[in-house]
């Protein structure tokens, strides 16, 4: 028998309440590309720091996110692909359901951009400061 600690039913249970928070599975849509900076996740989100800090800490927590210290700032990035695969199959369901229920009810809408990342500040974080010194455009 498997011990329960290493129970991959149990481990897929924490993996689910990890990410079932909207604002988890936007944080994990962001870090999707190459990671990024706190600072840039509440620029984008458009949440406060102390609230997305604590979405990480349950991400960490779960083993799904690395975190990075860069002198003040802090570096995250997903620990493994699969996450994201996940993330896509879910938000692949959503939309599949989403568009089932419309039609049901006929009102079938044009796609709104498949869940594409919105942004609501000017981000300040290292990278994306340095995109803007270099002439590239922001993220922010």
């Amino acid at each position: 028998m498997t011990p329960p600690h290493d129970d991959p039913v149990r481990d897929a249970s924490r993996i689910a309440r990890a990410i079932s928070h909207p604002v988890r599975l936007q944080i994990l849509n962001e870090l999707r590309e190459e990671g990024a900076y706190v600072m840039h996740l509440t620029a984008v989100l458009g949440r406060p720091q102390a609230n997305i800090s604590q979405h990480l800490m349950v991400l960490r927590q779960a083993g799904l996110v690395t975190a990075v210290r860069d002198g003040m700032t802090v570096f995250y990035q997903v620990s493994d692909p699969q996450v994201l695969v996940v993330v896509d199959d879910l938000l692949a369901l959503a939309r599949k359901r989403i568009a089932n229920r419309e039609l049901a009810a006929g009102e079938m809408r044009p796609e709104s951009g498949g869940g594409r990342r919105r942004r609501r500040g000017k981000c300040r974080c290292p990278r994306c400061s340095q995109e803007d010194r270099s002439g590239r455009r922001g993220r922010g």
